[in-house]
């Protein structure tokens, strides 16, 4: 049986466990449940529970690994395999607030030990379409795991500069490659202006900028940590909401049998307090016509996130915006089915009214909703491209971007979902 220990600051909160069998098994501490302070890693690994089995300890552990082919080139680089080892390698700095140690101790922390990123290298990589998630884990090992398909790694950004933690300190940015891939270009302007746009209408977004040196890098301020004059960077618990309801990140899509819209909904109106819930519900209504109108039809459950804030939950700010449906070679299906439909060009007013009736809310609040957004949009597209040019002479992509968000209007008005 191997074991990983589970901290939160000084505090174990647990053991993570995994058999010769592969079989994975976590338990809370009995001092963490009764400690006042105490939250549970997820809303599916509640506090009276003390032990729980193989599928939902790996739906809170595995879905903080990163995905796909850049999990594959690093398992190969390290000679690792499984969510066990990738963690024992690699849990230093991972979403939310717990470490991950191989030592029944609270980690060594020295916020002021860091090293510079040899930017160099991560350029190089982007031009040769290697991992850039691999050269960092070669700078720093231990701080790697961020969870996600997309090649990106965690660092401390402070006065143009980047570094990696030296010994236990935590990161504050977390910083976003080009993507490499054929047919896909202008990702880190992309992202960049809808996240801008995102902010413009009235959607609850973190700090975003760009740096445009040898290539553009897309960077956003982590909302999982606080900053406080004077003293060390702070983790936030986080949990997505894949982990939130028992699901693995192979299940992220509702294709693939993960959550649906109306399971996320309910998810925010069960367990979201009662005077954060108005609010937040409003900001997934607004989240959920956002990405339907800029065609992000990769807004699975993994882009959406709860904060642990004053020992309450509430809805994190959205991350991961960006114009997918403007590259003809990604999969055109939005990321759940609406009304029966996942086609953005398919949704109309009957659509809709299904989904209310799913929400149990009243009829029109959603169209209502989306009109809303749209219009916010329509008036806020044209100065944020204007400004992201300014900012950045070769960002073009703005222009794809506004022509499909036209199209997108035009073709819900005409088919009464507005």
């Amino acid at each position: 049986m191997k074991t990983l220990f589970v901290y939160y600051e000084k505090l174990k909160v647990g053991i993570l466990s995994c058999s010769e069998d592969l079989t994975y098994t976590f338990a809370y501490e009995d001092k963490w449940r009764k400690h006042a302070g105490a939250f549970p890693l997820s809303l599916s690994m509640p506090l009276d529970q003390k032990e729980f089995g193989n599928r939902i300890t790996l739906s809170f552990f595995e879905n903080l690994l990163p995905e796909g082919g850049v999990r594959r080139r690093l398992e190969q680089a390290k000679q690792i395999k499984g969510p066990f080892s990738f963690l024992e390698q690699f849990g230093r700095d991972v979403a939310g607030a717990v470490v991950l140690t191989s030592r029944d101790a609270p980690p060594e922390t020295d916020p002021t030990a860091r090293v510079a990123v040899d930017m160099a290298k991560v350029y190089q990589a982007v031009r040769d379409r290697e991992p850039v998630a691999e050269v960092i884990a070669e700078m720093n090992p231990g701080y790697l795991s961020l969870a996600g398909a997309q090649d990106k790694f965690a660092a401390i950004f402070e006065d143009g500069e980047f570094f990696l933690p030296g010994r236990g300190g935590a990161t504050t940015h977390i910083v976003k490659a080009p993507i490499q891939r054929k047919g896909v270009s202008d990702t880190v302007y992309n992202e960049y202006y809808c996240m801008q746009l995102a902010k413009a209408v009235g959607l609850n977004v973190p700090h975003t900028q760009v740096v445009d040196s040898e290539l553009p890098l897309f960077i956003i301020e982590r909302y999982d940590r606080k900053h406080v004059p004077g003293q060390p960077v702070r983790r936030l618990h986080q949990q997505d909401f894949c982990q939130a309801q028992g699901v693995t990140s192979d299940a992220k899509y509702e294709a693939l049998g993960g959550p649906t819209l109306q399971n996320n909904y309910a998810l925010i109106r069960e367990n979201v307090t009662v005077r954060r819930k108005v609010e937040d519900i409003k900001q997934f209504f607004s989240w959920l016509s956002f990405n339907l109108i800029i065609g992000n039809n990769d807004c699975h459950a993994k882009n959406l996130s709860f904060l642990l804030v004053g020992g309450k939950i509430q809805l994190s700010p959205f991350y991961d915006l960006m114009s997918t449906a403007i590259y003809a070679n990604l999969d055109r299906h939005f990321a759940y089915k609406i009304g029966g439909r996942a086609r953005a060009d398919q949704l109309g007013r009957k659509q809709f009214e299904v989904l209310e009736t799913q929400f149990d809310i009243r009829p029109g609040v959603f169209r209502d909703h989306i009109r809303q957004i749209a219009e916010l949009i329509e008036n806020r597209m044209d100065p944020v491209a204007e400004a992201v040019a300014t900012q950045f002479p070769a960002a073009k992509v703005q222009g794809r971007i506004i022509s499909l968000i036209q199209k997108r209007i035009k073709g819900l008005r005409e088919r009464g979902a507005k």
